[in-house]
């Protein structure tokens, strides 16, 4: 992938601008440490956990706590432009620290790295996702019960450091890009917020509506585990499992990380709505690309595709109610005989559409987003993988 922006911020001058060094050595005076248990400590202190670092940021809402206050001042207090980096099973993941976290306390799975220079960490921010520092941290992890990453193994990272000036480019592009995904994830979310509110609008007449089975308005096919050999005839599809829906931040699904060859009846087309379910509740997803619905994923096409957004809806509003109809103790497996049987408000034909013509362009919208995301990713990679020259050669 070209693109003039990263061409433009990553003309860097010479390789030999670039000083090869270690973690440890990029600064005369950096830290590094880890945090500390999390137990016992005061009912407002802020705490920043390993999951709470995701995406080049640290995201824990935690009401009401906030940093450390008076003498308490333990290795683990974070300080602005420290980087925060996770040490135990998404190991390096990492994410500066801004004025809302300071004084927060890091537990013992997220190490801290620290220097009076803020260049520093905000490149080992952006090395730690570089492809040799992937590589690198894979072959240096342990696991012996999750990957772990030791201080000691992190302090002898090989770095290659570019000039201040250089860093200061590549962070101010890699913010924006970050920042940009966000903006586009929010309108994302919104979207189908403002969808869901608008059946849920429509969900006040669900009285006075008759209703039918599931059976009579779609076509569900209960999922299958993938085949141990490829048929034959088989096609290329995606096999969709029920973490790819349970887990989806969004109700759309656009791929996933099992592509195989698939007897063509198994594979549904793009527009089929996949259902799973466990004993908090029910999610379902639309699948943007044909997918192949595995083991305890139910795939549901609208006999009418107009009503596709109204039985996406449907389903989403009854959540916590669907699992009920799902065989075994954790509720994982409904199949196409139980959900068809299932009843569904079904008001007159003007109703579904007036409810189509609004949540399309919501949907339209939504999925918009998530497509310049995955370009905006794609620059991302692309940046990370030229800015790491002599790559080769780290060890």
């Amino acid at each position: 992938m070209h693109d003039p922006a990263v061409a433009h911020a990553t003309h860097l001058g010479p390789t030999r601008a670039w000083k090869r060094t270690t973690l440890a050595d990029t600064a005369v005076d950096l830290y590094v440490t880890y945090g500390v248990s999390d137990q016992n400590l005061p009912a407002h202190q802020g705490v920043v956990r390993a999951g709470d670092i995701r995406d080049g940021r640290v995201t824990p809402h935690q009401p009401g706590r906030g940093g450390a206050a008076g003498p308490r001042d333990t290795r683990a207090v974070l300080r602005k432009d420290d980087l925060a980096v996770v040490l135990v099973r998404r190991v390096g993941d990492a994410a500066l620290i801004t004025e809302e976290h300071e004084g927060w306390m890091a537990t013992r799975s997220v190490g801290i790295i620290r220097s009076k220079e803020p260049h520093i960490t905000r490149w080992l921010r952006i090395w730690l996702r570089t492809p040799p520092a992937q590589a690198w941290i894979d072959r240096h992890v342990t696991a012996h019960v999750e990957p772990t990453l030791s201080l000691d193994a992190l302090k002898k990272m090989p770095v290659l450091l570019p000039p201040p000036e250089q860093v200061d480019r590549l962070h101010e592009l890699v913010t924006l890009i970050e920042a940009k995904t966000r903006l586009n994830l929010g309108i994302a979310t919104d979207a189908v917020q403002l969808a869901d509110a608008h059946y849920a609008t429509w969900g006040r007449q669900r009285e006075s509506w008759p209703t039918c089975a599931f059976g009579t308005v779609t076509r569900a096919t209960t999922g299958k585990a993938v085949p141990s050999s490829p048929p034959p005839d088989g096609i290329s599809a995606a096999w969709a499992a029920p973490s790819d829906v349970l887990n989806a931040s969004l109700p759309y699904l656009s791929g996933t990380g099992r592509q195989s060859l698939t007897a063509p009846n198994v594979v549904c087309e793009p527009g089929t709505i996949l259902l799973a379910t466990r004993p908090e509740g029910a999610r379902a997803v639309v699948t943007l690309r044909p997918a192949a619905p595995g083991r305890n994923v139910l795939g549901v096409s609208p006999v009418d595709p107009t009503d596709r957004w109204w039985i996406l809806h449907e389903i989403r509003s009854r959540s916590e109610e669907l699992p009920k109809a799902a065989q075994g103790r954790q509720a994982r497996a409904i199949t196409q005989r139980a959900f068809s049987r299932l009843d569904i408000g079904w008001p007159e034909p003007d109703v579904r559409r007036r409810f189509h013509r609004v949540a399309e362009p919501l949907h339209s919208l939504a999925q918009k987003m998530l497509d310049e995301n995955l370009s905006l990713n794609e620059l991302l990679r692309t940046l990370l993988s030229v800015i790491s020259p002599g790559a080769g050669l780290l060890k």
